[in-house]
């Protein structure tokens, strides 16, 4: 039989404390169930929950629980949302190439530096990019956007953003995951950044590393790193700002996501 939530839940520390991006550790586990979170996302797992972790994930591979009906459901509703939209109108608005195919329209959208072609019924990848749902799910979001107002240039953090209080622990995961995974070795995520294409900029004084991103077209993501001090037992520190706009593109879940790719492609 599938594992089910309130069994979940009886692994997990019950303490609330939201360092999984969640408000309960209950909130928590239904997403481990209904919508395949990962259980690793608890940085408080109890034995038993960390024994659990490969029994749920192979639970999700064979299509138990609701991880594959969640993503298809997702991705349906997606695509009935942007099935009415002209994409040779909105394709500018987006900073995407519009083109078609047998007759079916598809917008070309660079995404990490690889053009990814977009029907209203499937995503296409270049040869050799294994394909992600949950890519899909971000760039159908990117497109139900249709584009808005060009970058203002001015930077802000992600818990300035309307209701992303209870997210916000999550985002300071990832970035105090990247800063410790980088500390000491500024020379390897400069090497990184140059090969995701991340251009210098200068926004903050004292940052060592300054960089914009732009994995999608109208989303450009700063990153600032601040090197560890050993001396002044300092550790190394780095925050994502983004542009004051960015609202108008992507909602919050896809913003994370999008975080979380480029954390994973620089520490790749």
């Amino acid at each position: 039989m599938p594992l089910t939530v309130m069994e979940v839940l009886k692994t997990l520390p019950r303490t609330n404390c939201g360092d999984c991006g969640q408000a309960t550790c209950l909130a928590f586990a239904t997403r481990v169930i209904k919508e395949g979170e990962e259980l690793t996302r608890c940085p408080h797992l109890t034995e038993a929950a960390q024994a659990m972790a490969g029994d749920i994930s192979s639970q999700q591979v064979a299509g138990g629980g609701r991880r594959r009906e969640s993503i298809a459901i997702a991705l349906e509703a997606l695509q009935e949302k942007v099935a009415p939209l002209d994409f040779a109108a909105l394709a500018d608005g987006v900073g995407a190439s519009f083109g078609e195919l047998d007759g079916c329209p598809y917008v070309g959208l660079m995404y990490f530096g690889q053009v990814i072609r977009v029907f209203k019924d499937k995503v296409c990848y270049p040869e050799g990019v294994e394909a992600n749902p949950w890519d899909a799910i971000l760039l159908y979001n990117y497109l139900a956007s249709q584009g808005g107002e060009e970058a203002t240039g001015i930077w802000i953090t992600y818990q300035s953003l309307p209701n992303s209080v209870s997210k916000t622990k999550t985002l300071k995961r990832l970035e105090a995951e990247l800063a410790a995974h980088f500390a000491g070795k500024q020379k390897d995520l400069e090497a990184a950044t140059a090969r995701l294409g991340g251009e210098p900029v200068k926004v903050a004084e004292d940052a060592d590393l300054q960089l914009v991103f732009r994995p999608l077209p109208k989303v450009p993501v700063l990153l600032l790193f601040w090197e560890a001090d050993p001396e002044e037992d300092f550790p190394a520190k780095l925050h994502y700002l983004f542009d004051g706009n960015v609202g108008d593109y992507l909602d919050l879940e896809s913003l994370l996501f999008l975080v979380e790719q480029l954390s994973n492609r620089l520490m790749a």
